[in-house]
This record gives C-alpha cells, structure tokens and sequence, in this order.
C-alpha cells in the first residue's frame, strides 16, 4: 500500500486523463471510497484546467506538480504550479439562486471544489501558487471538526 504519489506535469489538458487514472488506482490501492476519489479527480481536473488556461500566459517553463496522501484520516490533494498569482479561496461564491441565464460563466467549479473539501488553504511563495485541499476519511471525525468550525464563526 502506498500512502502518496507525487507527480509533475506539463501544462496540458491532455495530463488530467492519465492522471484520473493515477487517481484512481491510488484510491483502490488505499481502499478510499469511490466519491472521494471522484471528488478529487472532479478538483484536479477544474485546476488543472484552469490552471492550463488562464494561469500560464508568458510562463517560460510551465509545471504543475500534484501530490495525493493520506495523513491520518485525511486525504489531502496539494497542487503546486508556476503559474500567475490566483487565490481559489478569494473568488467570490457563484450566486446560485440567480437564474441560468443572469449568471456570469465561471466560478462554480471553485465552489464545488471549495463545498466538498472538508479544509482549503492556499499559499503563494517564489512564484509558486500552492492549493491544499483535505477531504476527512473518518465521517465521524469530519463532523466534529465542522460543527467546532462553525462554532468559530
């Protein structure tokens, strides 16, 4: 059993596939429920995909590296790139209420990404975006952590 991968991509689209792959077989290897595997592969595929689209203009070596671990009862999804400075955490929460066709195009894969992690954080140091996201394998310990944060509010 291994407990993390680590890998380093071009920035192309083409990358997410083989990497869905990565993905998968790391979650049977590790014997993680198939939504979480899904919601992690559903994430890398939308960062990536931003990330090849609108974060690489005039980046001389474009790299993405991509990390998947289990840290206790975490599974924790780090992605790592060279690309322009971009804050998922910051972008504003798509209005989901408002009619189909009022809404602006964008910002809801970052809010399905950010709904479905249990934690987010974010971090920009010599030129690297860094994104970490945490998804609680224990359901019992996921909701004792968030019902502590939403005491914090």
């Amino acid at each position: 059993m291994m407990d993390e991968f680590h890998v380093s991509l071009a920035p192309r689209l083409s990358a997410v596939r083989s990497l869905s792959r990565m993905v998968e077989e790391f979650g049977d290897a590790n014997r993680l429920p198939h939504p979480k595997i899904y919601m992690v592969n559903l994430a890398l595929d939308e960062l990536i995909t931003n990330s090849v689209t609108y974060g690489f203009d005039g980046v001389a070596s474009p790299r993405i590296e991509v990390t998947v671990r289990i840290d206790g009862d975490a599974l924790v999804l780090t992605t790592v790139d060279n690309g322009r400075r971009f804050d998922p955490t910051a972008a504003a929460p798509p209005d989901v209420d408002a009619p189909v066709e009022r809404r602006p195009i964008g910002g809801l894969g970052l809010h399905i990404i950010r709904t479905f992690a249990d934690r987010v954080t974010y971090e920009y140091e010599n030129g690297r975006n860094r994104l970490t996201l945490e998804h609680d394998l224990n359901p019992a310990a996921s909701k004792g952590r968030r019902q502590s944060d939403e005491e914090h509010r």
